[in-house]
């Protein structure tokens, strides 16, 4: 059975996938500081240090260092990225299942606020700066005048 770790939010417990272990392992032993280490895989810093605490690991002495982990390794499945331009992710698939994964990071900014032209209630749609009905009901109609079917 996993370990298990309390987290700060809420009081929730997570489960230390080998794949999470891993990465913190990889991470820890090249000398990335705990709160790094968190902020890179958003845990807690706390259950990072105690995890690498009660599993002994520390930095290795002969490993290169690496003070910042964004650039370094992949967000997704914590492979070493190759140098070169600055990247997040090794592949448009680690990029796609992280995000799918951490979707209440995503900055939505495109939320706008219509009168309905029908019906005149007020409604919020993402995305549409054009929109004018608030359902497609309302569209057919204000449209046709019906209530979807023939006249």
């Amino acid at each position: 059975m996993p370990a298990m770790t309390p987290l700060a939010w809420g009081g929730r417990r997570m489960t230390w996938t080998p794949g999470l272990q891993e990465q913190v392992r990889t991470l820890r032993t090249a000398g990335v500081t705990y709160s790094k280490i968190s902020e890179f895989l958003n845990l807690n810093a706390n259950s990072v240090k105690s995890w690498c605490r009660r599993n002994n690991v520390e930095p290795d002495i002969n490993a290169v260092r690496a003070d910042d982990p964004e650039g370094v390794w992949c967000r997704s499945c914590g492979t070493v990225l190759t140098p070169g331009r600055r990247a997040k992710f090794c592949s448009e698939a680690c990029r796609r299942s992280w995000w799918h994964a951490h979707s209440e990071l995503i900055n939505r900014r495109a939320f706008y606020t219509f009168t309905c032209a029908h019906c005149g209630g007020e409604f919020e749609a993402y995305g549409n700066s054009t929109r004018r009905y608030c359902t497609h009901s309302c569209y057919i109609q204000h449209r046709f005048g019906t209530r979807g079917g023939r006249r």
